[in-house]
């Protein structure tokens, strides 16, 4: 994906999988703009959420210390959507998956990017899907997927740059 274009090789670092997402998630943030009323103050921390089982266990660390347009981001562990709050981007665990209609239906109204790794999620009006690309010499890549509707309706701004790299948009 060309949002990270550099970020491993730069560094001279083979990354994990999950390090790989949690950086793809970092930079879905930077490329998102959210209204200011989906923050509590001016100096909130910029929450990202984990729903259910987490897969990225201390891969997600790589993105610890870093800023989203000024604020700290904040790793949230959440068991059910009920629980999740003053969040911004959630991703949405495997795990929860035979719950997905019920738990995009509660999150309709806020303006959180909904993300996950699922087929048929952007169908199912969730905002932004992760999608492994398997590549000719074995290795594979990760892509995504944007239901820019589901965008509009969380009062959330995509930047063109994102969109233009996605995979499929869905309008």
């Amino acid at each position: 994906m060309a949002i990270l274009a550099g970020v491993a090789s730069a560094q001279g670092v083979k990354l994990t999988d999950y390090q790989r997402k949690a950086l793809i998630l970092y930079n879905f943030a930077k490329f998102t703009q959210w209204p200011k009323s989906a923050f509590a103050s001016e100096d909130a921390p910029f929450v990202l959420g984990i729903l259910g089982k987490d897969p990225f266990g201390k891969d997600i660390s790589i993105i610890k210390n870093k800023t989203v347009k000024g604020r700290r981001i904040e790793v949230r562990y959440f068991v059910v959507v009920e629980d999740v709050k003053e969040c911004h981007l959630l991703f949405i665990g495997k795990s929860e998956m035979q719950n997905l209609p019920r738990i995009l239906k509660r999150l309709e109204n806020s303006s959180i990017l909904t993300t996950a790794e699922a087929q048929g999620f952007i169908e199912q009006d969730g905002i932004i899907n992760l999608v492994p690309d398997r590549k000719t010499d074995g290795t594979e890549t990760v892509e995504f997927e944007v239901n820019l509707l589901a965008a509009v309706k969380a009062n959330l701004k995509l930047d063109t740059q994102l969109l233009r790299l996605a995979k499929k948009v869905r309008s």
